[in-house]
């Protein structure tokens, strides 16, 4: 990519990219305290003015990403809705397995929520909650109503708590990885795997569904 400010769209846009995929790589590679603005225009192949110009900062930069990624995850879970109201009686199964793939599908997300966003207040934080997990909660909520009001989940459920819970069971496991791994011998690779998430359906099932609920 050449280097300078580049003054055609298309190349402006290609910058702006190259730059967010560039934050990507080195997340996934080091802390993001450790990544330089120097270090993410090298990878991208352009100048370090070019960060300031398109985002401000390098906390702009990722901020952009964290709204990229909440905009890609809006996506799939009104996908992920349609899917599940047209088989209501594999709902939490595709909730489940959805889900999992929804949260594990940008590593780099995780990265940044261990390293930085749990830890302290920040734009960045402020850019997450606002990104993705307030459209997941939005969305999550008025699915679960849709399928308490079909009985499909019991009626007793309350729709924030049933919300909390389907993330934390499906979030804690992949940001406590060195927990998982190393004492409970849980790999990252399990965490997706088909066994756990017919795992975390059972449970769910057994404690949200109204035959579960009976049993």
């Amino acid at each position: 990519m050449a280097r300078g400010r580049p003054q055609d769209p298309d190349k402006q846009l290609a910058t702006k990219q190259a730059l967010c995929q560039a934050a990507r790589e080195l997340l996934e590679l080091k802390p993001y305290r450790s990544i330089t603005i120097r270090e993410l225009a090298h990878h991208a192949g352009t100048q370090s003015a070019m960060v300031s110009y398109y985002f401000g900062s390098k906390e702009g930069l990722f901020i952009e990403l964290l709204e990229q990624s909440g905009n890609r995850r809006q996506q799939k879970m009104m996908m992920v809705a349609q899917q599940v109201l047209a088989q209501p009686n594999q709902a939490l199964t595709l909730l489940v397995d959805n889900l999992i793939e929804l949260m594990a599908s940008e590593p780099w997300v995780v990265k940044l929520l261990q390293d930085e966003i749990l830890s302290q207040e920040s734009k960045l934080r402020d850019g997450f909650l606002s990104a993705i997990p307030q459209r997941l909660k939005t969305a999550l909520s008025a699915l679960l109503g849709q399928l308490q009001q079909q009985g499909i989940l019991r009626a007793d459920l309350n729709l924030d708590f049933t919300v909390a819970t389907l993330m934390s069971n499906i979030l804690f496991p992949m940001l406590t990885e060195p927990l998982m791994s190393h004492v409970l011998g849980i790999q990252r690779n399990t965490l997706r795997s088909e066994a756990w998430k017919q795992h975390l359906t059972q449970v769910l099932t057994q404690g949200l569904s109204p035959a579960g609920a009976a049993q």
